[in-house]
């Protein structure tokens, strides 16, 4: 949340975590002093965590640039940097590094991919899209971003449940956009090879596409969040648009018009869990927004939502207008 109000010292006046998820909610972002963010920092020794966290509090880049410098070869920081990056020659730099420094990540395969195909250079993204499906892991270092702000509310004296909510609600997801691109440059790239009469690459193509959504669904490594999960669906939707409906799909069989459906129905129903789940923070006691988002950490949004609906039952007025 890129807008920010005024910082707060720790007092027994300042509101309690309805207030601020109000105020989270309008897009305020809630940024530490100087103060603040120099006790974290000292706290922590200037470590790679504290001072990419401390550039998320502080809203200063000069915090992300010391932590290029000193902790060059961290994934997370090399993470962070791809997004940063002052040039294209200086995003495909960190892009490299990261592919060194996490190879079974499959994530800095796909973002390369984006940058060739959106530059013109087909061959060499379809060959990054080869590498990442090739490769099981895929990692956005969210979680890690989630704990290490945590600890920096907390150290200023927000409470267990106000720093982990400010956590939350502000995580960085820089990727979903430009995977959502990716998802529609990779069936431009199926509808080449269609075009040039190459039918097995146009089915690859869109194979790696719907392999790609599938990442970021429930079930997959990149689908902690619930936003992660539609941008999943979308892409997924997206590449099986361009296939044949009544041909068979995957070994069940099924027929690529079965799957579409089927993600259809998903979707809804994660749309209407969205609506069952509206106004869940601002409704639930401080201890059970504890729970819940370490529940989240660890089973992602979707499951946490559906348990928590389970445990306390439909919440008063939600999803209506």
């Amino acid at each position: 949340m890129a807008a920010s109000v005024a910082p707060r010292e720790a007092s027994p006046e300042n509101p309690g975590h309805t207030n601020l998820v109000e105020r989270l909610l309008r897009g305020d972002g809630v940024q530490l002093t100087p103060g603040q963010i120099s006790a974290f920092l000292a706290a922590n020794h200037r470590n790679a965590e504290s001072l990419l966290a401390a550039s998320r509090a502080g809203d200063d880049p000069a915090y992300l640039r010391e932590a290029k410098e000193r902790f060059p070869d961290d994934a997370r920081v090399q993470f962070a940097a791809i997004f940063k990056s002052d040039s294209p020659e200086e995003r495909s730099q960190w892009l490299d590094r990261l592919k060194q420094t996490a190879p079974d990540n499959a994530l800095p395969d796909y973002l390369s991919a984006l940058d060739d195909l959106k530059a013109g250079r087909t061959a060499q993204g379809a060959q990054e899209l080869a590498a990442a499906a090739g490769k099981t892991g895929f990692q956005d270092y969210a979680l890690d971003s989630i704990q290490s702000a945590e600890e920096a509310y907390r150290s200023a004296g927000y409470s267990e449940a106000e720093a982990k909510l400010i956590a939350a609600a502000g995580t960085p997801l820089p990727q979903l956009a430009q995977l959502r691109q990716l998802g529609l440059n990779i069936v431009d790239l199926a509808n080449s090879y269609q075009q040039a009469g190459d039918t097995a690459s146009a089915q690859s193509a869109l194979q790696m596409a719907v392999q790609l959504g599938q990442r970021l669904g429930p079930n997959g490594p990149g689908g902690q969040f619930l936003i992660d999960n539609l941008v999943g669906m979308a892409i997924q939707l997206n590449a099986l648009k361009a296939m044949d409906p009544a041909s068979p799909y995957g070994s069940s069989g099924q027929t690529v018009q079965n799957c579409m459906d089927q993600i259809t129905e998903q979707r809804a129903a994660v749309k209407q869990l969205g609506q069952q789940t509206e106004g869940l923070w601002e409704n639930m006691p401080p201890e059970d927004l504890v729970s819940f988002l370490d529940r989240q950490k660890i089973y992602g949004e979707q499951s946490t939502m559906q348990w928590y609906l389970n445990k306390s039952g439909p919440l008063s007025g939600a999803g209506q207008n």
